[in-house]
């Protein structure tokens, strides 16, 4: 049973939503970001971020100053009366539709809220810190549910009218935003809601991390504000990696090394696995397809992912990538950038290495979540994924 209440949401009120919110780096370059910032005076990134060079008690300074100013000026301003916010995005040939609320802390305490990676430490602790000094969570925690006829057919009810808000984003998808006071809405959500045995969180762990240290430190803050979706409108793609180097292999000895537990087969195109425990690989100009065809001799699931399988039979033992997440050798690229994005990292360092990895399943991350174990960072990317930003949470 998932409890969930309305809030007084802050969002734009003379300002286009679409220069308000925060442009993500994983979207767009830092140096695109820095222009984004720049020509729009009135933007969360400057709370999110506000000025680089400054040290950190000046910047959160200066990020507490801005969000006041952003609201002594008009430029967004708090609802008077509790809403309950329904959210739609598309993007190409996909929508999904959900709603904006507050959940519990106590339900995340529970394991009625699961999570299904694990955080770090310094990461959670500078979310908290953000948060504390402006008394405010910008963006929301997205969670997916299990579909639910009834809470898509009482959501549709509403879209019919005109939205609050309906923009391009900077990555094209498209956000309307639904603000709904309605009392006999909001009891009936609310209810359907408690029928909902669990809520799994997509993107956000840091933030969720950083709102129970919150509630540790002062326990009336207890609610935290989630963009919720249906798990089969919650959209994966997938996240690749690209290595620094062959850990001073020759391309030769890599790749009969790596022989002993894929078939390695030359492509002339680029390639994108089609299907589990296949992967591409991107070296001196060559894509090639693994399969891999070793055993993992074990019987716990999530060995048994494609991402486990990469990082234990390639990365880790050949590699020498320790750490997956700290590891400077290692960069990150999501799959909405393409296959173009990992040859582009490659060729401007020869000796580096790609591989594109088929995306992980949203059943994959229930099954994880449902038996409190956790997948490897950056396992998940979730696009089209909410904006911070858009409605923000100011702790009541």
């Amino acid at each position: 049973m998932v409890d969930i209440w309305p809030f007084f949401g802050t969002r734009p009120y003379n300002q286009d939503a679409k220069t308000l919110i925060a442009p993500s780096t994983d979207h767009l370059s830092i140096e695109n970001i820095e222009i984004f910032r720049k020509n729009n005076y009135w933007n969360y990134l400057k709370i999110l971020n506000p000025v680089g060079q400054l040290k950190e008690k000046d910047s959160l300074l200066e990020a507490k100053s801005h969000f006041n100013e952003m609201k002594n000026n008009d430029v967004i301003k708090k609802d008077n009366l509790l809403h309950f916010y329904i959210y739609q995005i598309e993007l190409d040939n996909h929508i999904q539709l959900g709603f904006l609320c507050l959940a519990s802390i106590k339900d995340f305490e529970k394991k009625i809220i699961k999570p299904h990676e694990k955080i770090y430490e310094s990461r959670k602790i500078e979310r908290a810190d953000q948060m504390m000094n402006l008394s405010t969570q910008i963006g929301p925690i997205y969670v997916s549910y299990p579909k639910e006829s009834n809470i898509h057919d009482l959501l549709s009810s509403q879209i019919l009218k005109s939205p609050s808000y309906d923009f391009e984003s900077f990555d094209h998808s498209i956000h309307r935003l639904w603000c709904v006071n309605d009392v006999k809405f909001i009891e009936e959500l609310k209810s359907l809601m408690k029928n909902v045995n669990a809520i799994y969180i997509a993107d956000g762990h840091h933030r969720m991390g950083a709102m129970e240290y919150i509630n540790k430190k002062d326990p009336s803050n207890d609610k935290f504000m989630i963009a919720a979706f249906p798990s089969n409108e919650s959209k994966i793609f997938d996240y690749n990696r690209v290595i620094k180097d062959l850990n001073g292999l020759s391309k030769d000895e890599f790749i009969e090394t790596l022989s002993n537990n894929f078939k390695i087969e030359k492509k002339k195109y680029s390639y994108k696995p089609t299907k589990k425990n296949e992967f591409g690989m991107y070296h001196e100009s060559q894509w090639y397809a693994l399969e891999f065809i070793g055993s993992t001799d074990s019987s716990n699931f999530v060995d048994n992912l494609d991402i486990n399988i990469l990082n234990n039979f390639c990365l880790k033992k050949i590699l020498n990538i320790k750490d997956v997440n700290n590891d400077e050798r290692i960069r990150f690229i999501a799959g909405c950038h393409g296959l173009s994005a990992l040859e582009k990292k490659v060729n401007e360092n020869l000796d580096s290495v790609a591989f594109s990895i088929f995306p992980s399943e949203i059943t994959d991350v229930i099954r994880v979540a449902d038996n409190n174990l956790t997948m490897p960072p950056k396992s998940t990317w979730f696009d089209p994924k909410p904006l911070d930003g858009l409605v923000v949470y100011e702790f009541e």
